[in-house]
């Protein structure tokens, strides 16, 4: 069948194109009718933009032409022969690409196929894929119940981070330079926002934790910048959380980000979710299924809010202007879920 599908095939250059896949899945497989995709900003920008050099790389997971997306729902079609526990109709997430249809292997060892619950929308579970890459935040760090945490950037992760550190009995401080940011972060439940300078921000987290700084930090940015300044702030015996993935280039003096380890004793931890299994294993606490499972409940429940972070719904072939707006209009752009019913 004739499919389609969002490819970026140089930097700047994304279209929506057709692609042909099989009219039906094979072993193993389920064939899935996308109903909504969710735009991840930071991976997909990265690329679109050559931010992250190895897209001119052939053979890596991202070299042009690329296919972006991992955050899919939509409507089982059809089930290929040794697949259980899925029926046409059935409402599922997956990390399928922006496309609208494709096959997953639900069974496969790097497979992902899971029923979506009741009472949440296909855009809610698709927009939820940034709650699992945000939850290892939490679960990596040693945070103690009403602990100070101090969460840099409240772009989607940085703001579901900060809500998983709320749910777990902490004390958050969200920072982050865009007024709008901190005002959705504001409307969905934290107390605690602060912009301005490197100085003012430091200065007005020692008003509210004291001298010593935050137990916690995390930097949900992906700068190296941020990190130091995370570092700086950071309490004795706490952890600065690499939740962002650093890519810009960055040349600075290191001691300030060494002094803390050294003369507070502070440790720096790695958040990327690909820490965990994709499923559970034995003797491992976390998985990629189990989180995803925790945040459809989390969802439902109405304890982490998902809905209220979208901010536009696209049709598939208005992908560069969603592209563009976000990388340029960051104000008013932050979650954007692309509607291919």
């Amino acid at each position: 069948m004739i499919v389609q599908r969002i490819l970026i095939s140089a930097p700047y250059a994304v279209a929506l194109v057709p692609a042909e896949i099989p009219d039906a899945p094979g072993p193993g497989e389920v064939l899935v009718r996308t109903e909504a995709t969710f735009i991840s900003a930071g991976t997909e920008l990265a690329n679109y933009t050559a931010l992250d050099p190895t897209v001119y790389r052939p053979g890596t997971w991202n070299a042009y032409p690329w296919q972006p997306g991992y955050a899919n729902a939509g409507r089982v079609v059809a089930v290929g022969p040794e697949v259980q526990g899925f029926s046409a109709g059935q409402l599922v997430y997956s990390f399928g690409k922006h496309a609208s249809y494709h096959t997953q292997k639900p069974h496969d060892p790097m497979g992902l196929l899971v029923p979506v619950p009741d009472g949440v929308s296909a855009e809610v579970a698709a927009a939820g894929r940034m709650a699992g890459v945000a939850i290892t935040a939490l679960q990596v760090s040693s945070v103690q119940l009403n602990d100070w945490v101090v969460v840099f950037g409240l772009g989607l992760v940085g703001n579901l981070a900060a809500q998983f550190f709320q749910l777990a009995g902490t004390r958050v401080i969200g920072v982050d330079p865009m007024a709008e940011r901190r005002a959705l972060a504001q409307r969905v439940g934290m107390p605690h926002v602060l912009g301005g300078s490197k100085e003012e921000v430091a200065e007005g987290i020692r008003a509210l934790t004291g001298p010593d700084g935050a137990m916690i930090t995390v930097d949900a940015v992906g700068d190296a910048r941020v990190i130091e300044q995370a570092a700086s702030v950071t309490a004795p015996f706490g952890e600065v959380i690499l939740l962002g993935s650093p890519r810009a280039p960055y040349e600075a003096d290191v001691t300030p980000i060494i002094r803390p380890v050294h003369w507070k004793w502070v440790t720096f931890k790695g958040a990327l979710e690909w820490k965990i299994p994709r499923h559970p294993t034995r003797g491992v606490r976390h998985s990629t299924a189990g989180n995803i499972a925790t945040n459809f409940e989390l969802i439902r429940r109405g304890r982490l809010k998902v809905a209220e972070l979208i901010s536009h719904h696209i049709a598939p072939a208005d992908i560069k202007l969603a592209y563009d707006s976000l990388l340029h209009d960051k104000e008013h752009w932050w979650g954007v879920v692309v509607d291919w019913t």
